[in-house]
C-alpha cells in the first residue's frame, strides 16, 4: 500500500537511533549473481520519514515491506543484507516480508545497499503501516478503533490523501499463514460472554499482492462497544479495513 513512502522519503517506532558505538556483527549470506537491491539511503531517509507519523501514534509501527510481483510467490525463506564498504549485517524478514530497517550512520554515509536473496524481477520493495501485535493476544476495543483511526491518519498525511478521501476505519484483520488451521479469533463482551469469529481464506492488507492467508476479519459495526478481542496464537500482522 505505502510504496510511495519508500520511494518518497519507510516507518515507526520499530525505527532505533543510530548508535556506531556498538560493534556491529559480521554475518554471512549467498549472494546471488544479480540479486534485487535498493538503496538503503533512500530507505533511511523514508524510515526518518515515517518515524514523524508514527512517533505520536503509539499504536501503530513501520516497517520495510518485501512484495512479490507476481501473487503468490512465496515471502518464507527472504533475507535483507545491509551491504558496503564496512557493513555487513543481516536484516530480519518476517513471514509475511516485513523487516526494520536500521539506522546506520556509517552505513548511509558509505551508500550501503539493501541487498535481498532473491534475483532481481521477483520481488520490490515499499513500505507497510501496520497495527502493533500485543504478545499477550489480548486487544481492547477501544484500541483496535484507535488504531486504525491512527493508521488511516498516517496514511493521509504521509502521501494517501487523496486515494483515502471520503474512506473511513470500518474494521481490522487478523491474519495468520494459510496453513494454520487451528488460527482463532475470540470477541469477549464486557460481561464476560464471548464468540468465535470465523477465520476464512484471504488478503492480509489491501490488495491481492501478498497471496491468500487465514484471516479473520472484525467489522466495528458488529463488535460491542466495550470488550476485548482475543488472538489464540500469535497473528503475522493486523491490517485495517476502510470503506
Amino acid at each position: 500500500m505505502l510504496k510511495q513512502l519508500l520511494l518518497a522519503a519507510i516507518c515507526a517506532p520499530c525505527i532505533a537511533h543510530a548508535d556506531d558505538s556498538v560493534p556491529v556483527p559480521r554475518v554471512e549470506v549467498t549472494a546471488l549473481r544479480d540479486p534485487e537491491w535498493a538503496s538503503y539511503r533512500n530507505a533511511y531517509k523514508s524510515a526518518a520519514f515515517t518515524a514523524t507519523f508514527t512517533r505520536n501514534r503509539p499504536l501503530i509501527e513501520g516497517y520495510l515491506q518485501i512484495r512479490p510481483r507476481q501473487v503468490g510467490a512465496p515471502l518464507t525463506g527472504l533475507k535483507l543484507l545491509l551491504a558496503g564498504a564496512t557493513t555487513n549485517v543481516e536484516i530480519d524478514v518476517d513471514a509475511i516480508g516485513r523487516a526494520t530497517i536500521p539506522m546506520s550512520k556509517a552505513a548511509y554515509d558509505e551508500d550501503a545497499v539493501l541487498r535481498l536473496n532473491r534475483q532481481k524481477g521477483l520481488y520490490y520493495f515499499s513500505g507497510r503501516y501496520s497495527i502493533k501485535e500485543r504478545a499477550d493476544g489480548v486487544y481492547p476495543l477501544a484500541d483496535l478503533r484507535a488504531a486504525c483511526e491512527q493508521l488511516i491518519s498516517a496514511q493521509r498525511e504521509s502521501g494517501y490523501r487523496m486515494r483515502l478521501f471520503g474512506k473511513h476505519c470500518a474494521g481490522i484483520k487478523f491474519s495468520y499463514p494459510a496453513s494454520d488451521e487451528a488460527a482463532t479469533v475470540e470477541v469477549r463482551q464486557a460481561d464476560g460472554t464471548a464468540r468465535i469469529v470465523h477465520v476464512r481464506d484471504g488478503h492480509p492488507f489491501e490488495d491481492d499482492s501478498m497471496g491468500i492467508y487465514k484471516v479473520a476479519l472484525l467489522r466495528f459495526a458488529d463488535l460491542p462497544e466495550h470488550g476485548s478481542v482475543v488472538a489464540q496464537g500469535k497473528p503475522l500482522a493486523i491490517g485495517t479495513v476502510y470503506e
